[in-house]
């Protein structure tokens, strides 16, 4: 089946409801999107267009995050929970799993402790370690509680990292941001996200190491998160691992350089 707007389901898993935007697809290779802190599934729309003619495409909202539950605790552990959750009620098995920064993480311990459900798997932008760079403080005003209107969030975004262009924040703020009881425009994302949120006491390059099926890196040449000698790392501890490095591209490289995203995608994952 191929559709023009995704469908929306809600699942339980542990406790919580989980938004997952379903591309259809029907008995093509599945294919899971999960994004990064303070992203949301639909920030993937762009991608899961292009990829749902070969893949059976499904974006999930992670806890706290656009239109699923808030949680007690927010770290890999825990979204280990969600994501085995909802693959098994979706009956996902063999699946392309893809996870921008903190959805890459999540993805990486997935891989590492479900091997069986994982095909290939691509990390976005990020790895065991984080660069210093990512801690020190954005250039530009300061990030407003609220906003007046999706224009105004979207100028703001587009001051950080110019190269999505103005057009494309305008759409994605559009489904970024939700209307409070008082009027006022917030992020879509719950506040627990950051007060509740934990560094589960994980050793990355050994979840690293364990990864068995094929894993492509993507790096931003101009990634403030991680760097290139960490990615270069990675490609050499990963048992089957791969680094491509996308131009043009700080951070959500989906978004700043869609095209070359895509190109590494069709490459590694065999489709034209």
């Amino acid at each position: 089946m191929n559709l023009l707007r995704p469908l929306s389901r809600h699942l339980a898993v542990n406790g919580l409801r989980l938004h997952v935007l379903d591309w259809g697809g029907g008995d093509r290779t599945p294919l899971l999107l999960l994004h990064g802190f303070t992203g949301h599934a639909h920030a993937w729309d762009t991608l899961s267009l292009a990829l749902q003619p070969h893949f059976h495409v499904y974006a999930l909202d992670q806890r706290g995050h656009g239109d699923s539950d808030p949680a007690d605790v927010y770290n890999a552990v825990a979204a280990f929970d969600d994501i085995a959750g909802v693959v098994d009620q979706l009956g996902l098995t063999s699946l392309v799993l893809v996870g921008l920064s903190m959805g890459g993480r999540n993805a990486m311990y997935f891989a590492a402790k479900r091997p069986d459900r994982v095909r290939t798997l691509v990390v976005v932008d990020i790895g065991p370690e984080i660069s210093t760079r990512a801690a020190r403080p954005s250039a530009g005003p300061a990030e407003p509680d609220t906003w007046e209107s999706i224009e105004q969030a979207a100028q703001h975004l587009h001051r950080a990292n110019p190269y999505p262009g103005i057009h494309y924040y305008r759409w994605v703020v559009s489904s970024s941001l939700r209307q409070r009881a008082d009027g006022a425009l917030v992020w879509a994302w719950h506040p627990s996200i950051k007060e509740r949120r934990s560094q589960a006491d994980v050793d990355w390059w050994a979840i690293l190491r364990a990864i068995t099926p094929p894993t492509l890196v993507l790096r931003g040449a101009e990634s403030h998160v991680l760097d290139r000698d960490v990615a270069e790392r990675m490609a050499k501890e990963l048992p089957r691992g791969t680094l491509i490095e996308i131009p043009r591209a700080v951070h959500t490289l989906h978004e700043d350089n869609p095209e070359a995203v895509l190109a590494a995608l069709k490459d590694f994952l065999g489709f034209a």
